[in-house]
Formats: structure tokens, C-alpha cells, sequence
């Protein structure tokens, strides 16, 4: 029985270890993609920090380290490994989903159950922006909160999808396009936040049109 408990402790050691040491070498290669904006082995990248996130950030923290770049990092390599597919996708069967807080405070648009529908009064970039998509082929879509994007994927089952928010909301947003299948464009917010929140709307429209 002695030997059965220590042959098992044994094993939790060199198990604790191989978790440490995988996730001190993603830790590494998160911090030298934030710094350089390049990739390395992208996919082992993505699974060491889908199975490994709260280790990583931890390791993050204690070396005094800022722990959203782990996010960062991954919704960088999620657009990263999904372009390739995504681009495959004629824009007739994209789907833009934008946060209702980019809209002008003085917004006359009212709520839908899908979402805010914009008419254009031009206080804000998004009409702009959505005659723009929509001249394409893509459907516009502003939503206050996921579950309306929830509601839409599963009414309309886009093929593909770009989806602007806050680093948390884009991270959930990606985790859910996987879980469907739908190859996900991510852009984060320039200023987050309730209201009056900012994009870099050039980096949308490059996105938008296959330029990024």
C-alpha cells in the first residue's frame, strides 16, 4: 500500500512539474507574440493557454507582469488561426455584430429583438459604417449584450462573423463562434467602457474589406 501512495505522489509531482514547465513556455511565447506582434507554433500557443489560462496568469501576476495580455494574446492568435478560413467566406455569409455602446449618447434608434436599428442620423460612425458592410453583402447587426447575439447566430447561422467589444466580451465571443464552428474576427475597442466607448474604425473597415 506504501508503495501504491508513493508511486501515486510520485506521479502528481512529475505531473505538477510537466503543467509548470508547459505553462512557463507559453508564458513565454504569449509575452515575446505581445512584444512583437509574431507567432510561434500558433495552435500549441492557443491550447496551452485554453487549458492553462489561470496558471499562465498566475505566473503573469507573480512575475509583476500585466495578466490581460494572456487575452490579448489569444484573441490575437484566434483571428490568427481563423483568417485563413474566414476569408474563404463570401461576404454574403458574414455577420458584423457592433457593441450598442459606440453609438452617439443622442442615439434615436430604437431596441429590436435584434438589437438596435441603426437609421443613419449620422451623430455617430456607425451608419456609416453599416452602409458600408451592407453595400458588401454583410449583415449589421448592433446588440446591447450577447444574449442577443446568441439569438441571432442560432436564427441566422452566419458563416462567419466579426465581432467589435471590450477584451472580455470579444474573448466569450470567440469561445462561442468555436463552439459553432463559425470562423471569428475579433477587434477590440479603442476605449472601453458603458457609453461613448471608441474603435479604430479604419482597422474595422480594412477587416470589412479583406484588407487587414
Amino acid at each position: 500500500m506504501d508503495t501504491i501512495f508513493y508511486l501515486l505522489g510520485k506521479g502528481v509531482v512529475i505531473l505538477a512539474l510537466i503543467i509548470l514547465a508547459v505553462s512557463i513556455f507559453g508564458a513565454v511565447l504569449i509575452l515575446y507574440s505581445f512584444k512583437t506582434g509574431h507567432f510561434f507554433a500558433a495552435r500549441l500557443m492557443l491550447i496551452s493557454i485554453s487549458l492553462l489560462e489561470s496558471v499562465i496568469k498566475a505566473l503573469f501576476l507573480l512575475a509583476r507582469a500585466d495578466a490581460s495580455m494572456v487575452d490579448d494574446v489569444g484573441i490575437r492568435l484566434r483571428n490568427y488561426i481563423n483568417r485563413k478560413k474566414f476569408l474563404r467566406i463570401p461576404h454574403t455569409g458574414r455577420f458584423i455584430f457592433i457593441p450598442q455602446c459606440v453609438r452617439s449618447v443622442d442615439c434615436p434608434a430604437k431596441l429590436t429583438p435584434e438589437g438596435i436599428k441603426c437609421i443613419g442620423c449620422g451623430r455617430c460612425d456607425v451608419g456609416e459604417a453599416k452602409k458600408f458592410a451592407e453595400g458588401l453583402g454583410y449583415r449589421f447587426f448592433v446588440v446591447s449584450g450577447s444574449s442577443f447575439i446568441k439569438r441571432i447566430i442560432k436564427k441566422y447561422r452566419p458563416e462567419a462573423i466579426i465581432g467589435v467589444g471590450c477584451q472580455l466580451e470579444i474573448k466569450e465571443g470567440l469561445d462561442l463562434c468555436h463552439s459553432h464552428d463559425i470562423p471569428a474576427i475579433g477587434i477590440l475597442l479603442t476605449r472601453a467602457g458603458c457609453v461613448s466607448t471608441t474603435l479604430d474604425w479604419n482597422k474595422l473597415y480594412d477587416e470589412i474589406s479583406d484588407r487587414a
